[in-house]
């Protein structure tokens, strides 16, 4: 007669519908209940008994994944969790999630598993269903940010820029980020960057009201400071719940000259000819939407000077500090060459690599000849 707590066990794998399997190393079977050869299409005995036979009822894309991760659990006993397939002999494809753990001897050797699983195909099924409409969302997105931002660069003479826009990796929803290039009397060149809070088809509309609005502004007011005042105005007249960081300089190869104004932004970097590299530093004001009043800055230039605008995404990451990503910019807009569209690739190899960004990143490289 089963004991008061085999009951209760049969009865709460009843209720939540698991299937149990036990697997013996030595003897080399593997028991299944009823309930776990039902979740894999089989009638009651229909189970083969071996651990090839586990193999065997397994989607074979899944096979390797899962053998790895039972390899892993052997070699340092303990629990472990497998997700995979299973194809029914009528052809029906079901998700298992299955939940084990490595039983040993009393010297800790591994002599089997036992373990749980449960149907979770209706779980997958509105996974993948969300995870396509986040697919299309992003798409959508995506190309509506590429379609905002300029396919060709302006510029005047004895100036060259070259700008790159890279949007999150990974499931992260599009950003804000912007920039904006804008030939000026003068031979002068206006370039302005930016980067709104938050992301989705809100950011990107923030982003492109903040985008045209400088670049109007800059036809207009030839002050940078007052390019950002005049921005924060309109931020905060048309949308006051919205903080975004933004810088906006001249540069005049006449004079030689790099002036600009910084709201909340990252510091722009001076690459001088000799190939040294320094931040911009200077005093640096609050994001635009708070109703704060902007400086500006000029910095002499040398001929074959660069300077580089980028949003945070370049330098920020959650395993450090943004002090640590500054430096890897210093160091690789040193180290970088000095064409503006292969510094601007170096760049992005150098801080990103293969790992891409957890957000937007736009860049700009001006060229002073």
């Amino acid at each position: 007669m089963a004991s008061e707590a085999e009951a209760r066990l049969v009865l709460a794998l009843e209720a939540a519908e698991l299937g149990t399997w036990t697997w013996d190393m030595a003897a080399g079977t593997t028991v299944w209940d009823t309930r776990l050869e039902q979740l894999h299409g089989l009638e009651p005995g229909g189970f083969g008994g071996t651990y090839e036979d586990w193999l065997a009822a397994m989607h074979p894309a899944d096979r390797d994944e899962c053998l790895a991760r039972v390899e892993r659990a052997l070699a340092n006993p303990g629990p472990y969790l497998l997700l995979h397939r299973t194809i029914w002999p009528d052809g029906t494809v079901r998700w298992l999630e299955c939940r084990g753990s490595v039983t040993v001897d009393e010297a800790g050797t591994p002599t089997g598993t036992i373990g749980v699983a449960i149907d979770v195909t209706d779980r997958e099924d509105r996974g993948a269903v969300v995870a396509e409409q986040l697919a299309q969302e992003r798409s959508v997105v995506e190309a509506l940010q590429h379609a905002l931002l300029p396919s060709e660069l302006p510029t005047v003479p004895g100036v060259s820029v070259a700008a790159r826009y890279v949007p999150a990796s990974g499931p992260a929803e599009i950003g804000g980020d912007w920039y904006a290039v804008v030939p000026l009397e003068g031979r002068s060149l206006g370039l302005a960057i930016g980067d709104v809070a938050g992301h989705g088809l809100g950011a990107v509309a923030d982003m492109a009201d903040a985008r045209f609005s400088a670049r109007a502004l800059a036809l207009t007011e030839p002050a940078p400071e007052r390019v950002l005042d005049r921005l924060d105005e309109v931020v905060r007249v048309f949308d006051d719940n919205v903080l975004i960081t933004a810088l906006y300089g001249v540069i005049d190869p006449d004079a030689r000259t790099w002036t600009y104004a910084a709201a909340g932004h990252t510091p722009a970097v001076l690459r001088t000819p000799d190939g040294d590299a320094k931040l911009l530093d200077a005093r640096n004001g609050p994001p635009l939407n708070c109703g704060a009043t902007y400086h500006s800055h000029r910095v002499p230039l040398e001929p074959g000077a660069r300077i580089v605008l980028y949003t945070d995404g370049l330098v920020e990451r959650r395993d450090e500090g943004i002090d640590d990503g500054l430096a890897r910019l210093r160091a690789a807009c040193a180290g970088g060459p000095s064409e503006p569209d292969a510094l601007c690739d170096h760049l992005l190899r150098e801080l990103l690599g293969r790992r891409g960004s957890d957000d937007d990143v736009a860049l700009l490289v001006v060229a002073l000849d």
